[in-house]
């Protein structure tokens, strides 16, 4: 399980990888505002064309693991 520190951004950019819940790891792709909180895992960096290159659709991570 991953340790969690909730924070609430109330902007999310296109490039976060939060952690929403307790395991539910996800990327974003577009900049919105949101109300839901959220753990920081990391940022892409430089997130052009990430949209473009996940697709409009579902993405499905079939398995990873986090390591210390």
């Amino acid at each position: 399980m991953i340790a969690t520190n909730t924070f609430r951004p109330g902007i999310i950019h296109t490039g976060d990888l939060l952690l929403w819940g307790a395991n539910t790891v996800v990327l974003f792709y577009e900049t919105f505002s949101s109300s839901y909180s959220y753990t920081r895992l990391g940022k892409i960096e430089n997130p052009a064309g990430l949209a473009d290159v996940l697709g409009r659709g579902n993405v499905r991570v079939a398995r990873f693991s986090l390591s210390k």
